[in-house]
């Protein structure tokens, strides 16, 4: 579905019956909420980020658009004798008690604390979407998968609710666990894509 299609169907359905489904700034702004809380929490958008060691830094830059680290591996700069291939290990992530170990130890950032010069590590993180405008909501390259639709919705109505002066506990909770059990429709119908990180023959993805 094209984020226009979604944007109509949260203007004519949970979003009618409130203020805030007039404003089409408004609505754009919770469906960008709604965007990076579905694409986390599902794993939709996965992107490879190569990381090359240089002498003497310890700490690389994550690409701007980073929400999550899955997987990090790195290159053996060894040639396997019997294939002549490169080898490609995966390293742990924030664990003291490996010498091999990478570390997150804040956003954005990838800290190597035992770098070995040219070493190239290939850095698997879930990425958050595009952010939407009036202006681009047309023509950013985004397909919105539609067995998400009910839990974006759902999302979207919790945040419309809870940014409304006033009480509105009821229909806070009411769409927070439609959201809930929304995204557990979506695991139980096998709905999820599974990940394609089990591959480590990372040179088929460009490393």
């Amino acid at each position: 579905m094209r984020l226009r299609e979604v944007y109509d169907i949260l203007k004519n359905t949970e979003l009618k019956q409130i203020s805030l489904g007039e404003d089409e700034d408004q609505i754009i702004a919770l469906m960008n909420l709604a965007l990076i809380e579905i694409y986390g929490r599902f794993a939709i958008l996965q992107e490879e980020q190569l990381i090359t060691v240089v002498p003497g830094q310890t700490r690389y830059r994550l690409q701007d658009n980073s929400q999550k680290v899955l997987q990090v591996y790195f290159r053996n700069i060894k040639i396997e004798p019997l294939t002549g291939e490169d080898q490609f290990y995966e390293v742990p992530i924030n664990d003291i008690n490996n010498p091999e170990s990478v570390f997150l130890p804040q956003p954005y950032v990838l800290h190597i604390p035992n770098p070995v010069d040219g070493r190239v590590y290939s850095v698997m993180q879930i990425v958050t979407p595009p952010y939407i405008t009036k202006e681009n909501i047309d023509t950013v390259d985004l397909i919105f998968p539609p067995q998400f639709l009910e839990a974006f919705v759902s999302y979207v109505a919790y945040r419309a609710y809870k940014s409304i002066n006033g009480d509105e506990r009821t229909e806070i909770g009411t769409h927070w666990r439609m959201y809930q059990t929304a995204c557990n429709e979506v695991y139980k119908k096998g709905l999820v894509q599974e990940s394609l990180l089990t591959n480590l023959k990372l040179e088929q993805r460009g490393f």
